[in-house]
């Protein structure tokens, strides 16, 4: 992981595109909250698949899962954040969900941070969702308002070198450029540029591009353009701009 530019204002970003809140009644899922870049149909599709694939019974499930699919949408996709409250004048309990929306090209963020999201929410719900009462939509923002703010994320620079199929990650902001293929991934211009210099083997150039774009599939959802830089000297110039050393 290469350390960000100084020199340039760091902009830190929410991995959150918005929230759903939805009670189960005896109907089904009521959406009650939809703070999100979701239609109505997509909400309530969310909300009934959400709670189908956690479960209902005597013994419900509680805390977070997922990522799953919005129906109807395939640019994002949704944590569940299951959780009971007493209903008011009785013993008996309600079975709510938080549903945190997000682009799909966010999952490798969310994988990073998923064990401080559950406990967040776990802490957030102990605070403020207690009882039935406590379900006001100004208490639901509230909570994702606290969220976003403790999980921003800082897009990086990352620094890839591929040799006969061996994959290197660089730490710092050096690196050495040698006869082999070079990825740099701006998670920022969410652009991946590749070095390939001159007389490099087709078959291993073919399998480091592989490599490459698996990259991209599973940590990306295949998001990232992919630029091709054949010039050493544009690629060296590329590196300099983000404050990264040729040795």
């Amino acid at each position: 992981m290469v350390p960000d530019n100084d020199n340039e204002l760091v902009v830190d970003l929410s991995i959150f595109d918005g929230l759903l809140f939805a009670i189960n009644e005896e109907s089904g899922p009521f959406v009650s909250l939809n703070i999100s870049s979701l239609d109505e149909r997509e909400a309530i599709a969310t909300a009934v698949h959400g709670i189908t694939a956690v479960g209902l019974g005597v013994d419900q499930n509680k805390g977070l899962f997922g990522p799953i699919p919005v129906p109807y949408n395939n640019a994002f996709r949704a944590l569940i954040f299951v959780f009971q409250i007493k209903k008011t004048n009785s013993e008996d309990m309600r079975f709510c969900a938080l549903f945190l929306i997000f682009k799909k090209e966010k999952i490798r963020f969310i994988a990073n941070v998923y064990a401080m999201i559950e406990s967040l929410l776990y802490i957030y719900q102990e605070n403020y969702l207690q009882t039935e009462d406590n379900l006001r939509q100004e208490t639901i923002q509230l909570i994702y308002h606290e969220l976003v703010t403790n999980l921003k994320v800082r897009p990086k620079i990352r620094l890839f070198r591929i040799n006969d199929g061996l994959t290197v990650e660089y730490e710092d902001s050096k690196i050495l450029l040698g006869n082999e293929l070079t990825a740099l991934i701006s998670e920022k211009q969410e652009l991946i540029y590749i070095y390939s210099p001159r007389g490099l083997d087709k078959e291993l150039k073919e399998r480091a591009l592989s490599i490459i774009q698996k990259i991209n599939d599973l940590e990306y959802q295949n998001n990232y353009e992919i630029k091709k830089i054949n010039s050493k000297t544009k690629f060296v110039d590329l590196l300099k701009e983000e404050e990264i050393s040729v040795i």
